[in-house]
């Protein structure tokens, strides 16, 4: 308690306070209401006093006046001077004369020279119904009584609203001491002295538990506080962390500056490595691709050459041919001699192809079965032939045993369902089906296989060939006898 005197006596004198100033403040309203109020007090009694003696001087002229004139007309001044002498007698009434046209009459009491109420009246006597002008009674009213109450009353009220002024500042400046200056004070000291050690302290203001405007402040205030605590933690432990973990990192780097160090070796010396082996392999690659290009111009050398047997070949048939008189024996050396000329064909395609190992197999067949309606001497009047070929490159192996079950076909074709001149239709379709399979079909409209042919057990020697060759190519083929033989082989590469 005492401290909370001293307290408030000092923050009383130091004008910089809230509370200090709050009293100015009240002083000041307080006085400026003051003198209003005592200024509209003071004049109202001033009226008041003013009206009283203007009242009393009207109480005069009722009264009194009526006795003077008749007296005057009288020239009785004993009686005139009695009456006035009781004018005299009324309150504030300071001087009185009685004028008349010739000069003073009658003086009472002496002359005011200021702070003074003058008022004249008319002495005028009635006489058959002539008026006659005796004079003038002049009166004159101090005001020193009156300005003496007003200056008691403005101290009077002036000392009391000073002291109520005064009393009621004291309880008001004691009362936001008590409320909420010294709080303040406290919350101030508290946020000086607090340090991120000394956050687990809560502000606790001295007094009853209430929830004011007080209250919520402290509460926000401990909100911040937990909020910096909670934030300070997390820092320090964020800067704990962050430490080791730069410590770590030294290490690493020392251990990482020594790793790249022995990196950097290792990679040039490997670099060195590549370099060496970049410029045996640029040589053997060299090496390769003319080794390669020999062997290319030597591949087209053997094609040429196995061609150019082959051809060699098939002339001795035609010219041994020529001297065997048996039909038989001819038909077979002519169908050898084709079959030879079929193989020779491939060669020669390789021969003049870019690829060695692929030939065009559509361009193959198209030429292929020109060659043959030109050998037997078939127009395109007489055979139409329909080709429908997508685009498939094959590879030699299967080439040569696909172009000679072509030959087989297209020669029985045209040795049997195009006899004595018969016109007719001859289609070769080539189709690549899903999984890279091929279809091949070879079919006319000639007057197809006897009834009685079984030409899955045919000693021919072209359905032989046929078989085999389709073994061959491991596909799976079927003869259809159906307006005309259609021959279908389906096979993959």
């Amino acid at each position: 308690m005492n401290k909370f005197i001293s307290s408030t006596f000092q923050r009383l004198f130091d004008f910089e306070s809230i509370s200090s100033r709050l009293i100015v403040y009240i002083l000041l309203a307080s006085s400026l209401i003051t003198l209003l109020g005592t200024g509209y007090q003071l004049y109202a009694d001033f009226r008041r006093d003013v009206d009283q003696i203007e009242e009393r001087m009207s109480q005069i002229q009722s009264s009194y006046l009526r006795g003077i004139v008749n007296s005057l007309w009288m020239t009785d001044l004993r009686q005139a001077e009695v009456l006035l002498e009781g004018v005299m007698q009324l309150p504030e009434i300071e001087y009185a004369e009685i004028n008349s046209p010739e000069g003073v009459l009658l003086i009472k009491g002496e002359l005011i020279e200021d702070q003074f109420l003058e008022n004249r009246f008319p002495l005028r006597y009635t006489h058959q119904s002539e008026v006659f002008d005796l004079g003038e009674l002049r009166l004159l009213a101090s005001l020193n009584d009156v300005y003496a109450r007003l200056w008691e009353r403005l101290l009077i009220i002036l000392l009391t609203q000073g002291i109520k002024t005064f009393l009621i500042s004291g309880f008001i400046f004691v009362l936001v001491q008590f409320l909420i200056t010294r709080h303040l004070s406290t919350m101030a000291r508290y946020a000086h002295e607090v340090t991120p050690e000394k956050l687990d302290a809560p502000l606790v203001l001295l007094r009853h538990q209430r929830k004011d405007e007080l209250n919520e402040v402290v509460v926000a205030f401990n909100r911040m506080r937990k909020s910096l605590q909670d934030y300070y933690h997390q820092l320090h432990s964020e800067l704990t962390r962050r430490t080791s973990a730069e410590k770590e990192l030294l290490g690493y780097k020392d251990t990482l500056e020594e790793q790249v160090i022995e990196r950097t070796d290792e990679l040039r010396s490997a670099n060195q490595k590549l370099r060496e082996e970049n410029r045996e392999r640029t040589q053997a690659e060299t090496r390769l691709k003319s080794s390669l290009q020999e062997k290319e111009v030597l591949l087209q050398e053997v094609h040429h050459r196995v061609k150019n047997n082959m051809q060699i070949i098939s002339s001795m048939l035609r010219l041994q041919f020529r001297n065997i008189h048996d039909e038989q024996l001819a038909t077979l050396m002519r169908d050898l001699q084709q079959r030879i000329q079929i193989m020779s064909m491939v060669h020669e395609k390789l021969y003049h192809s870019t690829s060695l190992s692929h030939i065009d197999l559509p361009d193959f067949i198209s030429h292929l079965s020109e060659e043959l309606l030109s050998s037997f001497g078939i127009t395109s009047d007489q055979v139409l032939l329909n080709l429908d070929l997508d685009p498939v490159s094959l590879n030699v192996n299967y080439t040569i045993p696909c172009g000679l079950i072509i030959n087989e076909l297209i020669t029985n074709s045209l040795k049997y369902a195009f006899t004595e001149g018969r016109k007719g239709r001859l289609s070769i379709k080539l189709k690549i089906l899903a999984g890279k399979r091929i279809f091949l079909t070879v079919d006319d409209d000639g007057p197809g296989l006897p009834p009685d042919l079984n030409w899955q057990n045919s000693h021919s020697t072209g359905m032989r060939l046929i078989h085999i060759l389709s073994q061959q190519l491991k596909g799976e083929y079927s003869l259809k006898n159906n307006n005309g033989t259609c021959f279908e082989l389906i096979f993959q590469e």
